[in-house]
């Protein structure tokens, strides 16, 4: 017997109806993905123009702030935003959703509280966004991100934020029909994102994130000088752990206003090796565990010392050489050299230079005064002066003489004025021997006048 058949009409029917749950399940799962795009694209919408209106009232603060006297809101539209170039021109007039969006400002306490604003970046008309689609919208947007919910639509409000929207109604942006925000009958399925300059109960968008934002480095650059207190004030080389962790971080030092790194050792101290200063070298010494390379001025000597690979300090007077370098003038009052004082050009002394070694001349020595040597004076050559007196004797193989200012007769033992010593000196004293032209030997005789040697 033959068991093959065709389908039956009852299983043609169920195919049909698996095949339906199938496709409906599948269009539901694709409406859904389509309305997280659409949702997505709508968030980036909003955050493109909320910096814009940031940018916008960093730029126009004071204008602004003229424009909004107490219980005034002043709109800007998206035209303003494209005017200033806070937006590009080919910008879309409407979010996703078909919704356009408005700029409301205002000053919460304009006498008080001069600078600050108020501002909601809300979206009008188009089509209302459910509201189990509209906070995960909102969370999106950025910071700052909230929604007007129909639950709830006199309540506008974000992650951490929450205030009513009283203050704002009956604003139209230029050239629309309506006001931006008219009351719970209108306002539910919108999104709003804040703009807070330290509002109360608010969430302020110009923040400084912690963590880097790709894209936008204005999220991670602060606009204002850093100012510390309280326990950002500190005393340099005191501890600056974590509990028991040397974490890095800033602080100012108290004394001098100096920034302070906590460094590895766990103490608050000036980055690099510089230090604090010190009162005197006892002070100095008395440092405890100190880093070798650390730099500390002495502040009574007004010199600095670092701390050596050695385990001591030293001054930092010397090149990595060991050399003191000075290309103009060096002024001492007391210069002691333990091996050599070396010139190329002159040394020049006001007192008395004085050695209690040798005096090593290689070349010539020049010497504008007297000589006055206590001991022996060796010369290997010749000696040549204008004159040379011996007190008691003076020895030698031979004594070559030689003159053409004397002759027979002619006058000695006078007084005659030095240039040298500037005043007057005795000139051929009394028994003084020269030779005359033709090398006869003459002496200074009692009548003060040259004669011949006998």
């Amino acid at each position: 017997m033959d068991n093959q058949r065709g389908m039956t009409l009852i299983e043609v029917l169920a195919a049909l109806a698996i095949g339906a749950v199938l496709l409906v399940g599948l269009a539901r799962l694709v409406e859904g993905s389509l309305d997280d795009m659409k949702g997505q694209q709508a968030a980036y919408y909003q955050a493109q123009v909320v910096d814009a209106t940031r940018r916008y009232l960093d730029k126009n603060a004071a204008d602004v702030a003229t424009l909004t006297p107490a219980g005034t809101v002043l709109p800007v539209t998206l035209a303003q935003l494209k005017t200033g170039k806070f937006l590009p021109d080919n910008f879309a007039e409407t979010n996703p959703y078909r919704q356009g969006t408005c700029v409301l400002v205002r000053r919460p306490d304009p006498v008080n509280y001069a600078g600050q604003f108020d501002a909601l970046i809300v979206t009008t008309g188009g089509d209302r966004i459910g509201d189990k689609d509209l906070a995960s919208v909102a969370m999106l947007a950025g910071s700052g991100g909230g929604y007007i919910a129909t639950s709830a639509p006199g309540i506008a409000r974000g992650a951490s934020w929450r205030m009513p929207t009283d203050a704002f109604r009956g604003v139209a942006c230029p050239g629309a029909a309506n006001a931006a925000l008219r009351g719970p009958d209108h306002d539910g399925g919108q999104l709003v994102s804040s703009l807070f300059y330290d509002g109360a109960a608010q969430q302020a968008a110009d923040f400084l994130y912690r963590i880097q934002i790709d894209g936008k480095p204005e999220l991670n650059t602060m606009g204002a000088p850093v100012r510390f207190g309280g326990v950002g004030v500190v005393t340099a080389g005191t501890s600056c752990l974590v509990g028991t962790d040397a974490t890095a971080g800033l602080a100012i030092d108290v004394a001098t206003r100096a920034v302070l790194t906590c460094g590895t050792d766990g103490r608050w101290s000036l980055p690099g090796p510089w230090k604090a200063p010190v009162p005197d070298h006892p002070a100095l010494l008395a440092l405890a565990d100190p880093e070798i390379g650390d730099v500390h001025m002495v502040t009574s000597l007004g010199r600095a010392f670092t701390f050596s690979s050695a385990r001591e300090w030293r001054p930092l007077a010397v090149d990595q050489d060991g050399n003191f370098v000075v290309p103009k003038k060096l002024t001492t009052e007391t210069l002691d050299a333990l091996v050599d004082i070396k010139s190329n050009g002159t040394i020049h002394s006001d007192g008395h230079i004085s050695t209690k070694q040798d005096l090593h001349v290689e070349h010539d020595a020049f010497l504008g005064r007297d000589v006055e040597i206590k001991g022996d004076v060796t010369v290997k050559r010749a000696v040549k002066a204008q004159g040379v007196e011996a007190e008691l004797w003076m020895s030698a193989p031979a004594i070559a003489l030689s003159t053409e200012e004397v002759s027979l007769g002619g006058p000695c033992n006078y007084y005659e004025y030095s240039a040298y010593s500037h005043k007057l000196e005795l000139t051929y004293p009394r028994g003084i021997i020269v030779p005359d032209a033709n090398a006869r030997l003459m002496i200074c005789g009692p009548e003060d006048k040259f004669l011949y040697v006998q």
